[in-house]
């Protein structure tokens, strides 16, 4: 029993122990809950107390970038409005000086057109011009005629010592074969003589052995006569024996040199035979090699006069080719010129209207101004010193300097760039195709336009000269001088920026600021 009551005891303190520790667990699981919560809600008020401080920052600098803009925009539009103003007196001030030496110019033509004396003068200065030209031109083929002879001449006294060269190295080729004849017959003369020293001599050889053999047969004539009468003894025996050996050998040696004598005869004929052929030979090649030279040598004259005719036709062809490309390119030219005048009479047509447009919006302003007796603040703008004045000009000269530098440069490099394509394309033919393919792809059917010819119009001008009555230049020169409004002046704009030009690049943009 006590046991059993232990054991619930100690079964009750361990549940009693977990049912605390459980207790407490949850208690504390509620209380990190509570803190996380909590802090969660401190964090979001943060969070938000910083939202709202950079919404106000946001807003704040929205507010001063659109105050600072507005400021940029009226300081830019004011500064538009300056310059307008400053293009229109420039444009103005053009207009009177070209209107000047236009009538200057033509005071001069009618001076000119009425004094017969000028008239006369100039006729014979055109009659003077056109005579030197003419005599240049006949100078000239004079020229080209004389060098043409002096090349048929120089080429005939090439052809005739080549032809006295040739018929020299004939006469060397005779002489040498004479010369080889000579030595020839010289060696054939000398072979025969010593061809008859060797046959006398064998003749005598002959005659000796013959004498010889009389004698040997007088002895044996005596010893058959001295055996008939007195007996045969043994050594007239051995000599007769020895004699008959003796005679036998000598006819063999002497068989033997007639045969070498026939054969050295035999081969000394064949030799002769064979150097004859082979010089005859010899000859032969020579004047073959001689008249397949002299052939060469003409077909290349033929080949090298030409070679002459082909290029001078291809210089010719390019010249014409060229002569029609500038032909092609004024005629371009031509057309862009009146299309640019035509714009430019749109142009100034849509600015006289925008002046009047502008004239009767200031003068009706007046008119209210008048009647609302509100009085004009002239002094609304801050003032400009001398000092600024004269610092702006000195900045404006700097800067047309530094653009009339530039524009210098630009034009050296296209005038070298030109140059350079110029003779690149005359000396190479390579190039020169090269070139016709990129005008063909790209549709060009003129050459780029030279420097020289270049169409200068200034892109920042709202209108380009254009001759007015006189009039209406009194008229506007007595008028306030306003500038237009951005809004006003955009098609005016838009028209000049399509001022450029015969290619249409960047640099005529900088170049015609020397204009203004």
């Amino acid at each position: 029993m006590t046991g059993n009551r232990s054991a619930i005891e100690m079964k009750q303190l361990m549940e009693h122990h977990k049912f605390i520790v459980n207790t407490d667990r949850k208690s504390l699981h509620c209380q990190i809950k509570t803190l996380v919560q909590r802090a969660q809600a401190v964090a979001s008020k943060e969070l938000e107390k910083r939202r709202a401080a950079l919404k106000h920052l946001l807003d704040s600098e929205d507010t001063a970038y659109m105050e600072e803009y507005a400021n940029k925009i009226k300081s830019q539009s004011a500064e538009n409005i300056k310059q307008r103003q400053v293009t229109m007196q420039k444009i103005k001030d053009e207009n009177a000086k070209k209107e000047h030496q236009l009538l200057k110019a033509k005071r001069i033509q009618q001076y000119m057109n009425s004094c017969y004396e000028i008239r006369e003068a100039l006729r014979h200065q055109e009659m003077q011009n056109v005579k030197e030209c003419q005599l240049e031109q006949i100078l000239e083929k004079q020229h080209a005629f004389r060098r043409q002879q002096e090349e048929d001449k120089f080429w005939l006294k090439v052809e005739q010592k080549n032809e006295e060269a040739a018929m020299g190295r004939l006469q060397e080729e005779e002489r040498l074969k004479k010369l080889l004849v000579q030595h020839t017959s010289a060696m054939l003369k000398i072979q025969v003589n010593e061809l008859e020293k060797k046959k006398e001599e064998q003749r005598q050889q002959k005659l000796e052995e013959k004498q010889k053999i009389r004698d040997h047969l007088e002895e044996l004539r005596l010893e058959e006569f001295d055996s008939k009468h007195g007996g045969k003894s043994s050594k007239v025996l051995e000599y007769r024996k020895e004699l008959s050996e003796m005679m036998a050998q000598k006819q063999i040696q002497r068989e033997k040199e007639q045969a070498e004598l026939v054969e050295y005869q035999r081969k000394t004929v064949n030799e002769l035979s064979r150097i004859e052929t082979q010089e005859a030979h010899a000859i032969l090649e020579k004047k073959k090699a001689l008249h397949k030279a002299t052939i060469d040598y003409i077909q290349y004259v033929k080949r090298m006069r030409k070679l002459e005719l082909q290029q001078q036709r291809m210089y010719d062809e390019r010249i014409e080719d060229f002569h029609r490309l500038e032909i092609c390119t004024k005629t371009n030219m031509q057309r862009e010129k009146e299309r640019k005048t035509s714009l430019a009479e749109k142009c100034y047509a849509e600015l006289q209207q925008q002046i009047c447009e502008q004239r009767e919006r200031r003068l009706r302003e007046e008119a209210e101004q008048r009647e609302c007796k509100i009085l004009e603040n002239r002094f609304a703008r801050t003032e400009i010193s001398r000092k600024e004045i004269l610092d702006q000009r000195r900045k404006n000269r700097e800067d047309l300097d530094k653009q009339i530098t530039e524009i210098r440069r630009i034009r050296q490099e296209e005038a070298a760039k030109f140059v350079c394509e110029l003779t690149k394309a005359t000396n190479d033919v390579e190039f020169c195709t090269q070139l016709a393919k990129e005008y063909l792809r790209d549709g060009i059917d003129y050459l780029e336009p030279h420097a020289n010819w270049r169409l200068i119009s200034d892109p920042m001008k709202p209108c380009v000269s254009y001759p007015r009555p006189r009039q209406v230049i009194k008229h506007e020169r007595k008028e306030d001088k306003k500038a237009l409004k951005p809004e006003e002046n955009l098609t005016m704009s838009a028209y000049a920026n399509n001022f450029c030009d015969g290619r249409g690049d960047e640099g005529a943009k900088k170049l015609n600021n020397i204009v203004l």
